[in-house]
């Protein structure tokens, strides 16, 4: 068995032999369009970085069970050799939690079709899915680990379990499963206070720590926990904080973190800035939290307030860090000179265009299939559709038919995440996911006499990925449906997933109308963009004058928009976009507009400074 190519010695990184400071950047490449992984990375190392981090998302690259994709956006191999290219070192954070503030920690929903599912523990139907995970991904990066040639100097155990849990045999099997696989490179946990550190260590594997401020606090713990002997790291350093809708946007500013980057190189630490490129939610991706008890989903912007924005243009605390890491990183471990800047990559404000199409939601419904029958309602996650592991993503209808006059509607339980209530095709109101405890019943005023059709839309708004509300974020309606106080039964059930098996089938239907208006219900609204440049430039989708919904470029999921905000417009890389007429397709829940406009710079809403100094990830 090979040795890990770098060394703890004296309190030291060392690596061919000389000290190194770990100078790293988290980017996750399944936030970026691969034809800009070279572009981000040559950013990272002009700033004066060595190393870049990432996490794996198992929940994209298992959707369904069984069924791996390590193509696209998703070819990790790929960003490794890229990073490889361009001179960086890897540290690599293949879970299989990742937090990440993407939906579930990266773990897959299908996980949830077991009712009896204990993630990130030792029960055997966990431990064998993540085998079988680990089985596909570990034998791809092997080859790239440093002792072999690649950019890999460095594995990361598990991630934040110590804010989760206190099982040494977990920890212990999530080790294995990397090393039985020919992992050989450094061994590291990573945590967020010294409780937690205590609870998340291993034998023999370095601890590094999570912070945002009071750099020498957290050093201290590490050492009380592992001596003086080992190297400091902070595994994630957060140069700024995520939003959830509703929120402002939040920013740290940036004197406060070049200060704190100082703060960190003069105790002789190394350091992982998260984020130094956060990139896109795209799709239904996001994750939430529950904080004191309100659930609060994330937005689509995952701009996190790096130092290379979402777009990856430099920002002001990019050029301050850097200036930091030149003058206080020890002597002799960063270059004098770092190469220039990438030429900057152009942003246009295309002319807005017409919606001219639409598509009814009685039309979606017949292209998605025939429904799911069942006398009881059920949860995304019990349906039996992808391999039995049910919906993950996406809206489920549900649909029954009333033969008494409604007056009152009343769930059991609180809606997972937004119910869009509709009785003979007008909506009624809609429910909201925020507590458990609230009262989740409608009046009804427009119901007939017999022969109602109620429809509830329900949209998975993301799971959460923290914490130990992991464990119950089955999706959908999870108890009854009582109208006038009497259970409701026969169900029909429409998944509304919007693959890209459904979208192609879509965009090619013959179901499509002339637009005249907003529909009164949930609908599909098509408009086309028309670009003459054979290299389509970056740009920003302005959603004015919409609700809530989706945005599809030519079938690919850009994410949710929703007028909440902070988020004022949604960022579409030019890749995604080509030379001719390229298809935009909106679902819009319920206030359409007949124009969709674009912007040349990014507008995430009013900011909010924030500074976290709580021990455990704090909730804002």
């Amino acid at each position: 068995m090979s040795e890990s190519s770098v060394k703890l010695q004296n309190g030291e990184f060392v690596l061919n032999g000389e000290e190194v400071t770990i100078l790293s950047g988290s980017m996750h490449y399944f936030r970026v369009m691969p034809q800009y992984w070279e572009d981000r990375l040559r950013k990272m190392k002009s700033g004066g970085l060595n190393t870049v981090t990432t996490y794996v998302p198992w929940n994209l690259h298992e959707q369904v069970r069984g069924d791996f994709d390590f193509t696209g956006i998703l070819n990790v191999v790929e960003f490794l050799k890229v990073a490889q290219k361009v001179g960086l070192y890897v540290i690599f954070r293949p879970g299989p939690y990742i937090c990440a503030e993407w939906e579930m920690g990266g773990l897959p929903s299908w996980l949830l079709s077991d009712d009896e599912m204990k993630v990130r523990s030792t029960y055997p139907l966990f431990t064998e899915a993540v085998t079988k995970f680990f089985e596909q991904l570990i034998p791809k990066v092997v080859p790239l680990q440093y002792n072999r040639g690649g950019p890999i100097i460095s594995f990361q155990v598990e991630n934040e379990y110590g804010s989760f849990g206190d099982s040494t045999a977990y920890m212990e099997f999530v080790k294995e499963a990397m090393v039985a696989r020919g992992v050989t490179e450094l061994l590291v946990t990573s945590d967020n206070s010294k409780k937690s550190m205590e609870r998340g260590r291993l034998p023999g594997v370095l601890m590094t720590a999570n912070f945002q401020d009071h750099a020498a606090r957290h050093f201290k713990d590490l050492k009380d926990l592992q001596g003086d002997n080992l190297p400091l790291m902070s595994m994630e350093f957060w140069s700024g904080w995520f939003d959830h809708w509703g929120e402002n946007h939040h920013i740290y500013k940036a004197d406060g973190i070049a200060e704190l980057t100082k703060a960190i190189l003069v105790s002789g630490g190394s350091v992982n800035f998260y984020m130094y490129h956060g990139g896109t939610n795209f799709g239904f991706m996001n994750g939430g939290n529950v904080d004191k008890g309100i659930y609060k989903p994330t937005i689509t912007s995952y701009d996190y307030d790096a130092p290379l924005s979402e777009s990856g243009e430099p920002t002001e605390k990019f050029f301050q860090i850097k200036e930091m890491i030149q003058k206080h990183a020890p002597k002799g471990r960063v270059p004098s000179s770092l190469p220039e800047l990438p030429v900057a990559i152009g942003k246009v404000a295309y002319t807005e265009v017409k919606v001219h199409e639409t598509m009814s939601l009685a039309a979606l419904l017949e292209i998605s299939g025939k429904p799911i029958y069942n006398d009881d309602i059920l949860p995304m996650e019990k349906l039996p559709i992808n391999n039995g592991g049910g919906q993950g993503y996406g809206f489920l209808l549900y649909r029954t038919r009333v033969n008494t006059k409604p007056t009152k509607l009343a769930l059991s339980r609180s809606p997972r995440d937004r119910a869009q209530v509709l009785l003979n095709g007008d909506e009624v109101g809609v429910l909201m996911r925020k507590t458990e405890e609230e009262d989740w019943g409608l009046k009804i005023t427009t119901g007939k006499d017999t022969d109602n059709v109620l429809d509830i839309l329900v949209e998975n708004l993301g799971r959460v990925n923290y914490d130990k509300h992991l464990q119950h974020e089955k999706k959908g309606i999870l108890g009854d449906v009582k109208i006038n106080d009497k259970k409701q039964e026969k169900w029909e059930m429409y998944p509304l997933e919007f693959k890209t098996h459904f979208m192609e089938a879509v965009s090619s239907s013959k179901k499509w109308t002339a637009f005249d208006g907003h529909e009164k219900q949930p609908a599909l609204y098509r408009a086309t963009l028309d670009i003459q440049d054979s290299q389509p430039k970056d740009t920003f989708v302005v959603m004015k004058g919409w609700e809530k919904g989706v945005i599809f470029i030519n079938g690919f999921n850009l994410g949710r928009y929703w007028n909440v905000g902070p988020q004022q417009n949604y960022y579409l890389p030019g890749p995604l976009l080509k030379q001719g007429k390229n298809e935009i397709a909106v679902f819009e829940l319920h206030k359409a507009e007949g124009t969709i406009r674009f912007d040349d710079k990014a507008d995430l809403g009013e900011v909010q400074q924030i500074n976290n100094d709580d021990d455990i990830e704090p909730m804002l």
